[in-house]
């Protein structure tokens, strides 16, 4: 909240980011066309203000018209996500030794500070040398997830997941490992962790559960 807060503060003063009375006037068809293309060209590169105007001015999709189809395509993921709480997403590229962020829902670890991923791009940082750790907190429970690059095109994944307010290990807990809905692999450990090895790139769907509960899921995707 802090961020946000502060970068639209910046936005405004360095004239980068467009206000709410701004995007109000683009979903409406108020502004002149050259400012029109300003704001459609702005949107599609901006998480924030992409989520500002769909999320925070509750616009439905159906009613912002003249929009670049890949802005329309976010707006169907962000309003997704809002209905999809308890899922964690993950895009990553291998570049030779390094991981590059694409995209992610979580905030990713850098020593031992915890950083959003809008932070992370506003620093210029986005390729980790040999794996990255991404962390989320979903209803309740706090789920680590460290990607390793090996090389060759194969990864290792680590899922960790502990109470998020006492940090105690949660038992009879199972991690399965998923690829077009079919399962390749799946382990039940007292440890709160589980490790897949020499998983190949590629598509994933990590499902996290207890014995009496379904506790969140990882949207995976490792592309070169």
């Amino acid at each position: 909240m802090v961020y946000k807060k502060w970068r639209l503060g910046a936005g405004e003063i360095q004239g980068m980011h467009p206000d709410e009375e701004t995007l109000v006037c683009f979903l409406e068809g108020r502004l002149s066309k050259e400012e029109n293309d300003r704001i459609k060209a702005h949107l599609v590169s901006c998480d924030n203000c992409a989520e500002a105007a769909v999320l925070n001015l509750g616009m439905e999709t159906a009613e912002i018209k003249d929009v670049p189809a890949e802005l329309l395509g976010r707006v169907k993921d962000l309003l997704d996500s809002q209905s999809r709480p308890s899922v964690l997403e993950i895009v990553l590229r291998f570049k030779g030794k390094l991981l590059e962020i694409l995209n992610t829902t979580g905030d990713i670890l850098l020593g031992q500070e915890l950083i959003p991923a809008p932070v992370l791009r506003s620093r210029s940082i986005k390729d980790f040398k040999d794996e990255v750790t991404i962390l989320k907190d979903i209803q309740g429970v706090r789920v680590e997830v460290k990607i390793e690059n090996k090389g060759a095109g194969i990864f290792n994944l680590m899922v960790m997941v502990k109470q998020k307010q006492t940090q105690k290990i949660i038992k009879d807990l199972r991690v399965a490992l998923l690829k077009d809905d079919l399962e390749l692999e799946s382990y039940l450990t007292d440890t709160g962790s589980v490790t897949f090895e020499h998983v190949l790139l590629g598509k994933y769907k990590v499902e996290i559960s207890t014995l009496e509960d379904k506790l969140a899921s990882i949207l995976l995707d490792i592309k070169v």
